[in-house]
């Protein structure tokens, strides 16, 4: 649910955007249509800091909870406002919303997962995010007759916040953060509940190891982060939300709609429709194949697609065939593009950050990396459109397929493979002596 909600209310703004503006009075101001929109990054920017000290202090659960309250309000203000100052801040609440569960998500998964099932589990972020974009898809599609829907689109936008909080009662806390508060007994009913009778003396003695290696940093504060003991996680973790980024991922969904007219697909919402599907498919194949191959894996294939769809694209944007065949290569890289991106660049890179991150370092990890991620995201959705103009779109998918070639060289040197690790055996891996 809360990876929906992150879809939807991504999604939210792309149909009814006209019909608002129109009716809060900003039509025809490109900087304030935007402004609305990116206020949403501000939010989540902010969200990704003060999640991850939430959830150190009172714990996985509770700050689902209350994470809850910025999105409920924002997105009630959004619902009934009647001024466009009350719907960026709607809009900004939401977006705080968003950003601490876009940390807290794949922090809580990989805590609570057995071994076996974590990168499959994982993935689970991706497919939640792909059917709130469907969902948005096709319940916006009253807005194109009824200018005034989109207010009960952000109504249906507060279900799934509702159903976090009362979902979250009877889930149970995650056992690696009860054992670093030193709350055992709770930890190891958890344990027996989440893996059964047989796991419960091998992950007691694990987590026991885990926490004996860190009894000195209990409590991290935000400079020790970035100290000798713990600066690889967040390094590698800022490392691989910027390179998401930069390759593409959002310049190319922008374009989508516009490649699919192109080619003779005029309707903007079956366009949209096909993308996501392709993304929903890419994501129940990682759903597949994340304990199969291995994230590592995953992600090395999954940017090696991007690059060859983005080559795809720039010979069909360069003219090297007829218009024709041009513009069904163009539709054919698009579809691959975000086909190989749901694939592995979009959920490993969540899955593997708190993978590779100890106890006492997690949440403030998983921060730090998703803040670097919502800057470069705002910064490819403000410098986008200028460098099209500049230098052709065709160059710009160009360097995408860079990034992305440089992607599967930073995995392949500086990634280690998780799969089938727990977190306490990846924990001493990276914190051995050796290095």
């Amino acid at each position: 649910m809360a990876n929906f909600m992150f879809g939807y209310h991504l999604g939210i703004m792309n149909g009814p955007l006209i019909s608002i503006a129109h009716e809060l009075n900003f039509e025809g101001d490109t900087i304030l249509e935007g402004f609305v929109v990116s206020t949403f990054l501000v939010g989540a920017f902010i969200g990704s800091i003060s999640g991850g000290v939430l959830a150190d202090r009172i714990g996985r659960r509770r700050t689902f909870q209350l994470d809850m309250a910025p999105l409920i309000l924002g997105t009630a203000l959004s619902a009934t406002s009647e001024n466009v100052n009350v719907m960026i801040v709607g809009r900004f609440l939401v977006g705080i919303g968003i950003g601490v569960n876009a940390g807290l998500v794949p922090v809580y998964i990989s805590e609570v997962a057995p071994t076996k099932y974590r990168g499959g589990l994982g993935s689970l972020c991706q497919i939640g995010t792909c059917l709130g974009l469907i969902a948005v898809l096709i319940l916006g599609i009253p807005s194109e007759a009824d200018p005034h829907w989109w207010r009960s689109l952000f109504w249906i936008g507060m279900i799934p916040a509702v159903l976090v909080i009362l979902g979250m009662e009877f889930a149970v806390e995650s056992p690696r953060w009860l054992s670093k508060v030193g709350r055992w007994a709770e930890a190891e009913n958890v344990i027996r509940q989440l893996w059964g009778d047989s796991s419960v003396e091998s992950a007691l003695e694990e987590l026991r190891s885990a926490a004996k290696l860190a009894e000195s940093a209990a409590e991290i504060s935000w400079s020790e982060l970035m100290s000798k003991r713990y600066y690889k996680a967040p390094v590698i973790g800022s490392a691989l939300f910027a390179l998401q980024q930069f390759a593409g991922i959002n310049g190319v969904l922008y374009f989508s709609s516009l490649t699919f007219r192109d080619a003779g697909v005029s309707n903007g919402m079956l366009a949209s429709a096909f993308v996501a599907v392709a993304n929903l498919l890419g994501a129940l194949s990682a759903l597949y194949f994340m304990d199969r191959q291995g994230r590592r894996n995953c992600l090395m294939g999954s940017y090696t697609g991007m690059a060859i769809s983005m080559a795809i694209l720039f010979f069909s944007l360069e003219g090297y065939f007829e218009e024709q065949m041009s513009h069904s290569l163009a539709v054919i890289g698009t579809l691959l593009y975000v086909y190989t991106f749901a694939l592995g660049a979009g959920p490993v890179t969540g899955i593997i950050i708190p993978e590779l991150t100890s106890t006492q370092a997690r949440a403030k990890t998983v921060a730090v990396s998703l803040c670097v991620h919502w800057v470069c995201n705002f910064a490819i959705g403000l410098l986008f459109l200028e460098f099209v103009d500049r230098f052709g779109l065709s160059v710009v998918y160009a360097s995408f397929g860079v990034v992305s070639l440089l992607s599967v060289a930073f995995a392949n040197a500086f990634i280690i493979e998780t799969k089938g690790r727990s977190l306490e055996e990846i924990e001493l891996l990276l914190n051995s002596p050796r290095d």
